[in-house]
Order: C-alpha cells, then sequence, then structure tokens
C-alpha cells in the first residue's frame, strides 16, 4: 500500500493530537464546565437533607448495611484486594512484554512526497526473570501483605461493630430521657396551677433539657448516618436482636488464648514476622544476584516497505549475574538503623499489649461493682416511686429533683458498663464468631 499525504491536511491533524495527547486546555474552564454539576448536586442534596424520611432498623438489618456501606470497612476492602493483585504482580512480571512501536523521519521539504513506505513499524517483545534470588523474597512479602490487610480489615470490623452497638444504646438512652422529660413536662403542667411562677421555673428548666436532647439526637443521626455509610434518612434504631453481654455475671478467661485475643496477638506475630522480612530482605543485599533476560529480533517489522517476521534463530538469552561488595558500608548502616527502629517497635507492642491487659484487668474488677451499682439505683428508684407524695409544693419538688438525680447516675452507671461489656466483646473470639452481617 502506498499513497502521497497532503502537506496541508497535516498541521490541523497534529495539532489535535498534541491538544488531546498534552491536555492543553484551560484547568479553569475545565472547572467552570464541572461547576454547575456540582452546584445542581448541592441544591439537590438541600432538598433533600430538609426532609429525610425515616427509616427504622434492628440490630441485624443494621449489621448488613454496616458491612455493606460503611467507608472505613469499604477501604479496609479494597486494601485487601490491591495487597492481593500486589502479590501476584510478582508472577505477571515474568511475562513477556509486548511493544508497538511505529514512526517515519523525514525533512520538512521532502513531507509533502512522504508515502507509507516511509512509515516504520515494529512489534516487539522482551522477557526477563528480574532478581532471581530475590524472587522468594518479594513473593513472601506480598503474601504477608495479604494476611496483613486481612487482619486490619478483621480489627477494623470489630472497632466499626462495637461503635454501632454503642449507638444503640445512646439511642435506647435518648428516648428514655425523651420520655423521663415529658412526664417532668406534666408535672411542671399540673404544678403551674398550684404555683405559677414555681411551674414557670421547671418548665424553662424541662425546656432547656429538651434543647440539649435536640442538639445531641441531631449528633446522633450524624453518626449513625456515618457509620451506616448513608446520610439519607433519618434513623430509628430497634434494640431487637441487640447482643446483651453478662460478663459481670461470666468473666472472660483472660487467660484463655484460645478465646481471647486471638486476632490481637496474630497482628502482633503478623508484626513480628514482617520486622524479620525486613532484615532477610536487607541482608539478601550481600548475596550475589542474577537477572536472566530473553530477547529477540523485533515480531514484526517494516522498513523502508520490507517487512520482516520473528526469526527463532535470531533469539539471545543473557544471564547477569553481579555481586556488589557493601565496601563502603551501606548495607551494614542500614541493618543497624533497621534493627534500632525495629527495637522500638517491638517495645511498642509490648507496651500496647500490657496497656490492653491491664484495661482488661481494671475492667473484670470494675464489671460486677457497676452492675451492683444500678441494680441498687433501681430498687432506689422503685421504693421512691411507690411512697405516696405529700401534697405540698416543696416536697413534690424535691421528689422530682430526687428521681432526676437518681436517674441520670443509672444512665451514667449504664454507660460505664457498656464500656467495658465493649472491651471485653473487643477481644472475645468466640463472641465475634457469632456475628454475621
Amino acid at each position: 500500500m502506498s499513497g502521497k499525504l497532503s502537506f496541508r491536511v497535516w498541521p490541523p491533524a497534529l495539532v489535535g493530537l498534541a491538544l488531546a495527547l498534552t491536555g492543553c486546555l484551560s484547568p479553569a474552564g475545565k472547572v467552570a464546565q464541572k461547576l454547575p454539576e456540582v452546584q445542581a448536586r448541592w441544591q439537590a442534596d438541600v432538598a433533600r437533607q430538609a426532609a429525610l424520611p425515616e427509616r427504622s432498623v434492628a440490630w441485624p438489618e443494621a449489621l448488613g448495611l454496616l458491612e455493606t456501606n460503611n467507608l472505613k470497612l469499604r477501604a479496609a476492602r479494597v486494601d485487601i484486594t490491591n495487597a492481593q493483585e500486589l502479590a501476584s504482580q510478582v508472577f505477571r512480571d515474568l511475562i513477556p512484554t509486548i511493544n508497538l512501536r511505529s514512526g517515519a523521519t523525514r525533512s520538512i521539504k521532502n513531507i509533502p512526497a512522504t508515502s507509507f513506505d516511509d512509515v516504520t513499524f515494529n512489534i516487539d517483545s522482551f522477557f526477563n526473570v528480574p532478581g532471581v534470588v530475590n524472587f522468594d523474597s518479594r513473593w513472601f512479602a506480598g503474601r504477608l501483605t495479604v494476611l496483613r490487610a486481612k487482619a486490619a480489615y478483621q480489627l477494623e470490623r470489630r472497632e466499626q461493630t462495637i461503635e454501632l452497638y454503642k449507638l444503640f444504646l445512646e439511642a435506647r438512652e435518648e428516648q428514655e430521657i425523651a420520655n423521663e422529660l415529658k412526664s417532668e413536662r406534666t408535672l411542671a403542667t399540673a404544678l403551674q396551677q398550684a404555683d405559677e411562677w414555681a411551674g414557670q421555673i421547671m418548665l424553662k428548666e424541662i425546656e432547656s433539657q429538651q434543647l440539649v436532647q435536640a442538639k445531641s439526637r441531631e449528633s446522633l443521626q450524624t453518626r449513625i448516618g456515618e457509620i451506616l455509610g448513608d446520610g439519607q434518612y433519618r434513623w430509628v434504631l430497634r434494640s431487637q436482636g441487640l447482643p446483651d453481654f453478662q460478663y459481670e455475671n461470666v468473666p472472660l478467661p483472660l487467660g484463655d488464648t484460645n478465646r481471647v485475643a486471638q486476632l490481637q496477638m496474630k497482628l502482633v506475630a503478623l508484626e513480628l514476622v514482617r520486622a524479620w522480612a525486613q532484615i532477610h530482605g536487607i541482608k539478601l543485599q550481600y548475596w550475589p544476584e542474577l537477572t536472566i533476560f530473553v530477547s529477540g529480533p523485533s515480531a514484526f517489522q517494516r522498513v523502508n516497505g520490507q517487512s520482516h517476521f520473528w526469526s527463532s534463530a535470531e533469539v539471545t538469552a543473557t544471564a547477569d549475574f553481579f555481586w556488589t561488595l557493601d565496601t563502603r558500608g551501606y548495607v551494614g548502616q542500614q541493618l543497624r538503623q533497621t534493627r534500632r527502629e525495629q527495637e522500638l517497635e517491638a517495645a511498642r507492642l509490648r507496651q500496647d499489649t500490657e496497656e490492653l491487659i491491664d484495661r482488661l484487668l481494671a475492667a473484670q474488677r470494675l464489671a460486677s461493682s457497676l452492675r451492683r451499682e444500678i441494680e441498687q439505683l433501681d430498687q432506689l428508684i422503685g421504693v421512691l416511686e411507690s411512697v405516696p407524695q405529700n401534697l405540698d409544693l416543696d416536697s413534690v419538688l424535691q421528689a422530682a429533683e430526687n428521681n432526676r438525680s437518681l436517674r441520670y447516675q443509672r444512665f451514667k452507671l449504664r454507660r460505664d458498663l457498656a464500656e467495658v461489656n465493649a472491651l471485653f466483646w473487643f477481644v472475645d473470639e468466640q463472641k465475634w464468631a457469632s456475628v454475621t452481617p
């Protein structure tokens, strides 16, 4: 095939190609093109968020939404996928490369006489085995990275699940406080008939507390939307299916490593293996290295109108054996620095482990006391509610104040007990085996 290319059609085509390849456009112009789309999305979001529909979920459904939509869990799953791809890249590096190349060289005055025969075209392939000695080390590192990514995902899943559990408890507490305030408002309205001034003061206090609760509910809604990965609803959390822990009655056997903190210990073991692999990789620099190259002529080549195909007789193999002696001590210095850093990291891991054990032991001592205090408060509140109240104003106000104080103490103790249970749950492998989205 041959034919002359017209000089007159080249400049516009070349200019267009240059613009497409180099992206020679105004950044401000591209941003201006995107702004209407972003503004329209903003306006739609404002309209939607101003009138969010209500959606009620129980614990099992919320777990499914958490697993599917939570951004931190999605990011952790992406890390696993990326780690798996990087690990398999060690073998993909052994696949021969294929390169396509075409070009033409002419003087300016001879451009109008350019024909297809002046165009060169090559299809090349190249194959090599990079670093035979280091190959196993790179494959080991890739598989270790996958294990670390999977363990990190499991850890993130536990943390996010426990945060969701605390949100359920907080939502239940918010509803209880709202009911308490409603009862107090009824009392204040009745009190207003006996003493206008005292009733108004009590109503103002209740309104102030309701305002605080309204702000707390809005914050709770935001956090629920974040952890469930969906802010397009006003969430109503129902306690059906919510796990009920009794660690204060049946203490967790902290010394049983078949049940307790297996994930945390696995993460520590992974870090220790990573440190070993890092040192091993540095030491491999002392060893000689062998690299194998296999190359040959172009699979297809067209030059000056002549075509040539690949020939096995022209294939060459090259083995490159080299050994770099550490005469300047760079490898030794890298080893010493890495070991010093690893000693600090190992000390930090030991410190974190000891801190977790100390927290678990302290929580175990505290759990039964918290449960006992809650039961005593429940009994005291029941007694106060059963005692007939005097009809005088001071007695009514004092009873209301005592009621409020005792109930808020109970809320605080419940929160403390929930923190203790969440800590035990975090390391209880038996409980996590039964947690399914």
